[in-house]
């Protein structure tokens, strides 16, 4: 039986939305434990930015746009076949007045992260892009769980990854491919900077986080649940919750 530590070791990864933020930890994690990893976005200076800092021979990058099915799957044929693959796309965190929501905007995050997470648990159907006994692993977050006012429709959309999760692991069992979730709360992240949040606004924020471990995450943090339900081989249909604590309310 092989070492958890060493389950990782010449794996080949693909991890969607791996060039910042907490796919960006998860790619370095995968790194550091051995794996090959392709890191995908959308925009090319990011993904070549994002390979610099990974800093390994056995970390490449590739230029994609989810919201382009056609041309995403045909990315991901290209790259196959890998071991597995870690869906983090996501351009902002819909929160605020939802009297002030942005329709547009809404539908471009459903776009690129429901649709985007859509998109390839059917390419990995369709098409031998993972290896029998990998995995898909995607991404939510709390607000699917506790929204809070201004959340109504984050929650929708985290809501709508949670239930994905548990059909798609349903839909790709037959190819033994496990589908689970990593679900974070409040991480340190350029998602903030994104929001247009100033430096003091984000310190003033995660100053007066009161969580139970004392501190809030950096995507490094949140990168241990990726690198649990990659290796868990026993895990399918899973959410990992990874917030801190915040949800115990204390």
């Amino acid at each position: 039986m092989v070492k958890s530590a060493d389950k990782l070791v010449g794996k080949k990864i693909i991890v969607v939305g791996g060039t910042s933020g907490i796919g960006y930890g998860a790619a370095s994690a995968f790194i550091d434990a051995g794996a090959h990893v392709t890191v995908i976005s959308s925009n090319e200076e990011r993904v070549k930015d994002a390979v610099k800092r990974l800093a390994s021979p056995h970390a490449t990058g590739v230029v994609g746009d989810v919201r382009d099915a056609e041309s995403f799957i045909e990315k991901l044929r290209i790259l196959a076949p890998v071991d597995h693959v870690v869906f983090s796309g996501v351009d902002k965190i819909l929160r605020g007045a939802l009297e002030d929501l942005d329709l547009d905007q809404a539908k471009h995050l459903f776009g690129v992260k429901f649709w985007g997470a859509v998109i390839v648990g059917k390419a990995i159907k369709k098409y031998d892009i993972v290896n029998p006994g990998g995995s898909l692993t995607l991404t939510s977050g709390t607000a699917a769980l506790k929204p809070g006012k201004g959340s109504s429709t984050g929650s929708g959309l985290n809501g709508g990854v949670l239930s994905l999760t548990k059909g798609l692991a349903g839909d790709l069992s037959d190819k033994k491919i496990r589908v689970n979730v990593v679900t974070p709360g409040l991480v340190k992240s350029e998602l903030w900077d994104k929001m247009g949040k100033t430096k003091e606004e984000q310190d003033d924020i995660f100053k007066n986080a009161k969580l139970p471990v004392g501190f809030v995450a950096t995507p490094e943090d949140i990168a241990e649940a990726y690198l649990y339900l990659v290796r868990a081989e026993y895990a399918t249909g899973t959410s990992v919750v990874i917030d801190g604590g915040a949800l115990l309310g204390i």
